[in-house]
């Protein structure tokens, strides 16, 4: 009996061992079954955004081939047609000058420029005087009243619109600067193709960290925009670049000026849409040898400019701002987390995907040369980005929801009120 007894209470000892063993080992398993199922997850999400650069690449090249625009295939125009050009300034005193200057050595014989101080607090307006005071071909109107439902830009450029009687009329901004040449070529460019708009594309500088950090956001969005739709009169799809746009007077007369788009926070975009739903041609060709400009002029200059562009691309779908934050903070996490995980605890294949995935996305970068002048060894810090992105996401949803204005060269403007309008 004792020893039934005792060799029963062996046989359940044994069994409560053995229990605990198996639970014990089923729970390593598990352990080890997680780890390995979770580098296979981020190996198959890798594939994925490999592919997604593949076609990014791809897309960025072939925009590129149809965009370019060499010199030998320009011509320089040799007609006499009046030009008129439109120049708005808001606190533009670090670059005005030099942007009228540079308009008026144009080799373009009838040229005349209107700059509009629009309510400048800084030495704006001194500046466009003492210009004017030496060249009679430049007109400064001072300050126009701002219509109710007008963002100021557009209010600037209507008033100055009054004072066109030329066939044609550039709209530019006034942080641009123009090679002699630049506006000759482009009138001989739209007079050969029958264009009724023709942007060009400048060559954009990233000077700080922030600026720099945002090459990814604009080099995707080329990628993605700046397509042949552009000029395919059967498709919606329409892009303008707001440091160029070469446009017939008649046309924009018969759109109604800058009515259709006098809240539009994109204004430059919104202008190409309306010239294209009304039926006129438009083109958009790279011109980085002929025109420059800083996009933006520090790094504060470069998060409030970023956040502006948002609240003009998601409204009036402001929930698209916490998708849009999310998505580079995910990608760049989750290439960053294959590399660092497949170099420590493998497989080798997830961090060689992984890297090589980054190595696509800066050789994206490096590609948009000239069109982009940056340093190149400041770009390779290129996935803080998504940080950067992420904090003006929910910046602007602050501003929409919270606020409902933002600020921007030292103007409130109503967000509910500034809605892109494309009809």
């Amino acid at each position: 009996m004792k020893v039934a007894g005792f060799a029963g209470n062996l046989v359940d000892d044994s069994a409560g061992r053995s229990y605990d063993e198996w639970r014990l080992n089923a729970g390593r398993s598990a352990k080890e079954g997680e780890l390995r199922v979770m580098p296979d997850v981020i190996l198959v999400c890798v594939g994925v955004l490999l592919i997604a650069h593949l076609v990014g690449l791809a897309l960025l090249l072939r925009n590129q081939r149809w965009m370019s625009w060499p010199a030998e295939s320009r011509q320089k125009s040799t007609s006499d047609v009046a030009v008129s050009v439109i120049v708005p300034a808001r606190n533009e005193a670090e670059d005005i000058e030099q942007c009228l200057r540079s308009l008026l050595t144009q080799d373009h014989s009838n040229l005349k420029v209107i700059c509009v101080n629009d309510h400048s607090d800084d030495e704006t307006p001194q500046i466009d005087d003492r210009v004017a005071a030496e060249d009679s071909r430049l007109v400064v109107i001072h300050d126009p009243p701002l219509q109710p439902g007008w963002l100021g830009k557009h209010n600037a450029m209507q008033a100055a619109l009054e004072h066109v009687s030329s066939e044609l009329v550039l709209l530019t901004d006034a942080d641009v600067m123009f090679e002699p040449t630049c506006i000759s070529t482009a009138v001989a460019e739209l007079e050969k193709h029958q264009l009724d708009l023709l942007s060009l594309y400048p060559q954009f500088e990233f000077v700080s960290f922030c600026e720099t950090m945002l090459l990814p956001i604009y080099v995707g969005g080329a990628a993605l925009l700046l397509s042949p739709a552009v000029e395919n009169p059967k498709s919606r799809h329409a892009m303008a670049v707001g440091a160029f746009i070469l446009v017939r007077a008649k046309r924009l007369n018969e759109i109604g000026g800058f009515e259709p788009i006098k809240a539009a926070i994109l204004d430059d975009v919104c202008l190409a849409q309306t010239f294209k739903k009304h039926g006129y041609a438009i083109g958009l060709r790279s011109a980085p040898d002929l025109m420059h400009l800083r996009f933006f002029k520090n790094n504060r200059h470069a998060f409030f400019g970023v956040t502006k562009h948002l609240l003009g691309a998601v409204q009036p779908c402001i929930w698209l701002a916490p998708v849009l934050a999310i998505v580079p903070l995910l990608m760049y996490g989750t290439l960053l987390y294959g590399v660092i995980h497949g170099i420590i605890n493998g497989p080798t294949l997830l961090a060689e995907l992984s890297f090589l995935t980054l190595a696509i996305h800066y050789t994206a970068l490096l590609l948009s040369r000239p069109g982009n002048r940056f340093n190149a060894i400041k770009a390779l810090l290129f996935p803080c980005m998504s940080i950067q992105f992420a904090a003006a996401c929910f910046r602007a949803i602050y501003l929409y929801l919270a606020r409902g204005r933002f600020q921007w060269r030292g103007r409130d403007t109503r967000i509910r009120e500034a809605r892109d309008v494309t009809t």
